[in-house]
């Protein structure tokens, strides 16, 4: 049997490999570029073969290395839970997660079975109302946010990159309104997210004329106007990961291919001290796996 790789270069190796970016592993584990570096190249010279190949500012897994970072991620997994059952003293294992409410419905929550059947030592408490909760005064241990930071004080691990573009109900496409061209959205109900400028920012990006973006209701919940979209009742703009399951369902269509960056994202937010605790390792590792398997774009 060959000689593992030492523990270090896999988890700078883990680390590179979900941001994508040296200078992000570099950040998360209070190390310099230039150690982030050496221990990824100690780490190809140790296997005889490259795990990353260069992609613009970023970088990219190859095969190799993709295959080794499912298998990494999966054992500091098990590594923490291992801990976790085996310790004299175990930490409590009540685990609190703020989160918002669209995204607790339509993405993490349709995810938990599998955490459960993983981790069935730990008690989790979603709270919804809780998604900017002070971790440092311990109102949770871990938060899931929305939009582009900065984040002080805490490590911030992006959970994708988003786009927008607009959803509608399958009826809605060879109704007695088809929608074919763009200058269609002119005859249909326009579903907005509170004062949002998604569409107005949308419409520009694919260069569409005589549409008014300001039209049509205007919902507090993001949840609400996605549900709408489904129903029938207008067209939305909506966010990758909130509708990744319904389009795949045939629940919802893109009426349209063109989209939009959005600078913002959804973030999992933890202090140094919360993540050295079994239980947020064992969550942060199964959701970044999550992530992955979704096939979303490292932020």
């Amino acid at each position: 049997m060959s000689s593992l790789p030492p523990l270090n270069a896999l988890r700078t190796f883990e680390a590179a490999a979900r941001h994508r970016h040296l200078g992000r592993a570099a950040q998360e584990l209070h190390v310099t570029h230039g150690a982030v570096s050496r221990q990824v190249k100690n780490l190809e010279a140790h296997l005889g073969v490259r795990v990353f190949a260069r992609a613009g500012r970023g970088l990219e897994l190859t095969e190799a290395g993709r295959e080794l970072y499912e298998r990494a991620t999966r054992i500091f997994e098990e590594l923490a839970v291992a801990v976790e059952r085996v310790s004299s003293h175990p930490t409590p294992t009540v685990l609190r997660v703020g989160a918002p409410r669209a995204f607790s419905a339509r993405w993490l929550a349709p995810r938990l079975g599998d955490f459960w059947d993983a981790h069935p030592w730990i008690e989790l408490r979603l709270d919804s109302s809780r998604d900017e909760a002070d971790l440092g005064r311990g109102e949770a241990d871990v938060s899931i946010r929305f939009g582009e930071g900065p984040w002080p004080g805490v490590q911030a691990d992006p959970l994708g990159t988003e786009r927008l573009f607009p959803v509608c109900a399958p009826a809605l496409l060879h109704g007695a309104r088809p929608l074919r061209e763009l200058t269609d959205l002119q005859r249909h109900t326009l579903l907005h997210f509170t004062d949002t400028p998604d569409w107005e920012n949308w419409l520009r990006t694919v260069g569409a004329r005589g549409v008014d973006a300001r039209r049509g209701p205007r919902f507090s919940e993001l949840s609400a106007v996605l549900a709408a979209a489904e129903a029938g009742q207008g067209i939305a703009i909506a966010r990758t990961s909130l509708v990744r399951n319904e389009l795949r369902r045939g629940r919802l269509v893109r009426p349209f291919a063109g989209e939009s960056a959005d600078g913002r994202s959804y973030v999992l937010l933890a202090t140094a001290r919360a993540l050295k605790q079994p239980k947020v390792a064992a969550f942060r590792a199964w959701l970044l796996r999550q992530v992955a398997a979704d096939g979303v774009e490292a932020g």
